[in-house]
């Protein structure tokens, strides 16, 4: 599991349908990935025709989508979008992966609409009933390699308040269960080792496998190691932007964190952090972000 990112690359890429034009996806011989691949391939294709009825058969009841400028659509209106063929469908896929921990399943890869930049996606799938149904999808652009701003993660921001009250200490969330309290508090844990410079805190709560995409993505995203290293840079004055909205669901053995954020003299951001609870603890795998345009 903790190589999987790592095999996912140097995997052969397969074809897993001819009729969607360019597309190439590829993943390990074991059947659960395999399985929300297969799912993920059905929602591309009924999005390429249009077909809201059969998107919406793949939907579970607490779906979001949040497309490339931070817009997130619920059920409702995403339906209605997919029937006009509002944009979704036009979407190419590529270097489509899957990493299963059980009831959750995150399906990554590369996006584009024709005649526009590139995206990274996430889409975050649930098993139901023994079906995969689709929770949440999120695509963050890849800007240029020269563009300025913050890859991922806090940034060292003067304007905000430097004892972290929120999100260290206070959230603006109701957790439903004690579970949902448990990743709250280790989502707590992360951020308060970073505004401490607390490396080994910060990395006993993150998963190896750990991917993080900035609002400023360029195509390489962040990893642990990565982000060991800059935390433990006591000069940085670190701030992090006040959580505005959160909600947390548990299934399982995993997690997800939808929340958004407000940095001091930008525009919000909307955030997932997807979670395993491995080794007795909640460990962060994955953390996207988009800004809200």
């Amino acid at each position: 599991m903790k190589r999987f990112f790592a095999i996912c690359f140097l995997a052969g890429v397969v074809a897993l349908a001819a009729g969607t034009a360019g597309q190439k996806v590829a993943f390990a011989a074991e059947g659960s990935r395999t399985s929300v691949l297969k799912s993920d391939q059905a929602l591309q294709s009924a999005l390429e025709k249009k077909d809201a009825k059969a998107v919406e058969i793949l939907l579970d009841s607490q779906f979001t989508w949040t497309n490339e400028s931070g817009k997130t659509r619920k059920t409702t209106q995403f339906l209605k979008d997919v029937s006009s063929g509002a944009g979704d469908g036009e979407m190419r896929y590529t270097i489509v992966q899957a990493n299963d921990y059980g009831q959750l399943a995150v399906v990554t890869g590369n996006g584009k609409h024709v005649g526009q930049g590139d995206e990274f996606f996430a889409r975050v799938w649930v098993k139901q009933n023994g079906e995969w149904r689709l929770l949440t999808h999120q695509s963050t652009p890849v800007v240029a390699k020269s563009a300025s701003g913050s890859a991922s993660g806090p940034v060292n921001n003067a304007g905000s308040q430097p004892d972290c009250d929120n999100p260290c200490k206070n959230l603006p969330v109701s957790p439903k269960t004690p579970a949902e309290q448990d990743v709250f508090s280790a989502y707590q844990a992360v951020e308060t080792a970073v505004t401490s410079h607390d490396a080994k805190t910060w990395a006993y709560h993150v998963a190896d496998e750990f991917v993080g995409i900035g609002r400023q993505y360029t195509g390489l995203p962040d990893t642990k190691a990565a982000r060991v290293g800059q935390i433990g840079v006591v000069t940085n004055r670190v701030v992090l932007p006040k959580m505005l909205r959160g909600e947390a669901f548990v299934f399982g053995n995993a997690a997800i964190i939808l929340a958004d954020h407000q940095p001091v003299g930008e525009p919000p951001y909307h955030v997932i952090r997807v979670w395993v609870n491995r080794n007795g603890r909640w460990q962060l795998f994955h953390r996207q972000e988009t800004t809200i345009r």
